[in-house]
């Protein structure tokens, strides 16, 4: 490790220091509080499986993965290219440790996951996108802070709403304070819940993965909520997508009282 930190020993601890690093780091991307969401709802819900597309500068993926951490169960993968990095290095280098200026972006999030001790929760995939990755597991939440245009938008749910399991959420981030993003997910939802699927979205769906998206429509109901921030800043708001089976109760299940 080249960060002077050591690994937290509790909850707390941990807690105290990633809210330090994340109110330093964070606004470059307008995540600090968003991260703090995500490990809330990450704690309350246990996912198993978790996507993240586009690392940023891994404020969301190491919250995610110190609940993960703290759950005793699941796995984040963050997938960027880190193209990003030499530029906000050149422009923020203060934000940095002198050990981090010296690294490239694919060294600079090993150093954070050893810094964190969360070498057990999250994987750091350097990649460009797309082509998007085939995930060996239903994916329990997908966090796509990568593009977010409305045919963006599309291929990213044709690609992975096949992959999503029967309980998930997907989160675009900016995409509902964009209007032509916004206004694409208020057409779609009420289509998906109709149990159609646009010819728009099958026809960015792999060949292979259209079936599995018929039958997901067919039996899932959707729910879109727009999260929009009180911060004048261009990335300051997230549109979840809620994913849950048709059924009479809601997801994840528990016993009524």
């Amino acid at each position: 490790m080249t960060s002077e930190s050591i690994p937290p020993e509790s909850a707390a601890e941990a807690f105290g220091q990633l809210r330090a690093f994340s109110e330093r780091i964070g606004p470059v991307y307008g995540t600090e509080d968003w991260a703090v969401f995500l490990y809330a709802l990450v704690k309350m819900q246990a996912p198993l499986n978790v996507l993240e597309l586009g690392t940023g500068l891994g404020v969301t993926a190491l919250w995610v993965a110190q609940a993960l951490k703290e759950i005793g169960a699941g796995k984040i993968w963050t997938i960027d290219n880190g193209q990003d990095w030499p530029e906000i290095l050149g422009h923020s280098p203060e934000l940095f440790t002198a050990g981090q200026r010296a690294l490239d972006f694919a060294g600079y999030m090993a150093d954070l996951i050893g810094q964190f001790g969360l070498e057990n929760q999250l994987e750091f995939i350097g990649r460009a996108m797309p082509p998007y990755p085939a995930m060996e597991q239903k994916l329990d939440l997908l966090f796509s802070d990568f593009r977010h245009g409305p045919n963006d938008i599309l291929a990213i749910l044709g690609h992975f709403l096949p992959q999503m399991a029967a309980s998930s959420s997907v989160f675009i981030d900016s995409a509902s304070t964009s209007f032509p993003s916004y206004a694409l997910l208020e057409l779609l939802v009420p289509q998906l819940n109709a149990g159609k699927v646009p010819l728009m979205l099958l026809s960015v769906t792999p060949a292979e993965q259209q079936e599995a998206l018929r039958e997901q429509v067919r039996s899932s109901r959707y729910t879109l909520m727009h999260m929009v921030e009180r911060k004048a800043r261009v990335q300051n708001s997230t549109a979840w997508l809620k994913i849950e089976p048709v059924d009479l109760r809601p997801y994840p299940a528990a016993p009524f009282h």
